[in-house]
């Protein structure tokens, strides 16, 4: 199994529904060797500049190479296939990569969209799990499935906007009781990080959308206390 990714320009911001549409209509293109956007353009050249096509390679170099395939172009994109134990060590770079030529990347394993700096904002704000799910400016649907699929082995998610952020964990994993959930925030500095720990579910979806829509209330009904580190 291989482990793929693309990289294209956008204008806006798009949500993860939109970039996995995008991306197979990608799939769909004949490949070529012309790219019609000079961003995606620079991107292939640096990228086959740090790891060459495996046209290009001895069969010894072969062996250290991301690629499954050589990553092929297709109008405005790049379309990247890698094995799985070289993806880890080149993922970093290919995602430093893309936001410095100002494009999207789409990892369509866990359907996260990394946008570049000059589409984020103030306002952009990135829900994570620990089962790898990641989502840029979550509507209150995506959300709430997100912290439906908390469990012991899944057992935390984070909501975050610059240095502000608010988390929850579950269960034990997460040092509260078996079935309750350890919610926290944070304020910027250390010292403005609270927690609580609460047996409700709904509550914590009503925080986290609280907080994704810049509601100054959401932190309103909870008996927080300050952690110490």
């Amino acid at each position: 199994m291989s482990f793929d990714l693309a990289v294209w320009y956008e204008p806006a911001i798009v949500t993860a529904e939109e970039a996995a549409r995008k991306y197979e209509r990608i799939l769909e293109r004949e490949p070529g060797t012309v790219v019609a956007d000079p961003r995606a353009a620079g991107f292939h050249r640096e990228l086959i500049a740090r790891y060459p096509n495996l046209s290009d390679l001895t069969v010894d170099e072969i062996e250290d190479s991301p690629w499954a395939m050589d990553p092929s172009v297709a109008v405005d994109a790049v379309i990247m296939t890698m094995s799985w134990s070289m993806a880890e060590a080149a993922l970093p770079y290919i995602r430093e990569l893309a936001e410095r030529h100002e494009l999207v990347c789409y990892d369509p394993q866990s359907g996260a969209v990394y946008s570049p700096p000059s589409l984020r904002g103030d306002s952009m704000v990135v829900l994570s799990s620990a089962e790898g799910s990641r989502v840029e400016n979550p509507d209150a649907a995506q959300i709430e499935a997100v912290l439906e699929r908390l469990s012991p082995k899944n057992w935390f998610a984070i909501l975050d906007r610059d240095d502000h952020y608010v988390q929850v964990g579950f269960g034990e994993r997460a040092a509260t009781r078996s079935g309750w959930f350890a919610l926290e925030h944070r304020e910027g500095l250390p010292d403005r990080h609270f927690r609580v720990e609460i047996p409700d579910r709904a509550r914590v979806v009503r925080a986290f959308n609280g907080f994704a829509a810049g509601d100054g209330t959401w932190q309103q009904g909870f008996d927080w206390h300050r952690m110490k580190f």
